[in-house]
């Protein structure tokens, strides 16, 4: 198949964002850049006019470096994101991995494993996503892609762990 959206390497499973168009990702870094220069713009301007540091500038600096933050994990997940499902003997565990870090760790065991496939539509697409459950947890990816794709990973899941 070409152009998968999906890799199996060894013992990981890693799905891949599609990149979104060069616009949003330009405007997003843009806004990231601006975000993050704002509050030192204002320390200069507030120490150049002499009234000296204050809690606001502090309070500047939390909340823009916050929202920066937030638009750093966005245009990344845009740009490189990914999830990578580590297959091992007694639990699958997942990891969306931005590239230039790691967030939501998780893990299922495997015992009582099941599998499913959770439809959606964007733009009269059919797509979907995936979900591993168990009676006490689940897990779900956050990418979407073809049905076809998604069959495919719980076909190679169910093969793995022997699930009927």
């Amino acid at each position: 198949m070409k152009n998968k959206q999906f890799n199996i390497d060894d013992n990981h499973l890693i799905i891949s964002a599609r990149k979104s168009p060069i616009f949003i990702r330009i405007v997003l870094t843009t806004f990231l850049v601006l975000i993050a220069l704002i509050p030192i713009a204002v320390t200069i301007f507030v120490l150049k006019s002499g009234e000296g540091p204050f809690i606001g500038i502090v309070f500047s600096f939390l909340l823009c470096w916050g929202i920066g933050f937030y638009l750093l994990k966005l245009t990344l997940w845009n740009s490189v994101g990914r999830e990578i499902l580590s297959m091992e003997t007694e639990k699958i565990s997942y990891v969306a991995d931005y590239r230039l870090f790691k967030d939501r760790h998780k893990e299922i065991e495997i015992q009582d494993l099941e599998t499913e496939l959770i439809r959606e539509e964007q733009f009269d697409k059919p797509l979907g996503r995936l979900r591993l459950k168990t009676k006490s947890n689940s897990l779900e990816t956050v990418l979407q892609m073809k049905i076809s794709e998604v069959e495919e990973l719980r076909k190679e899941i169910q093969t793995r762990y022997n699930i009927a």
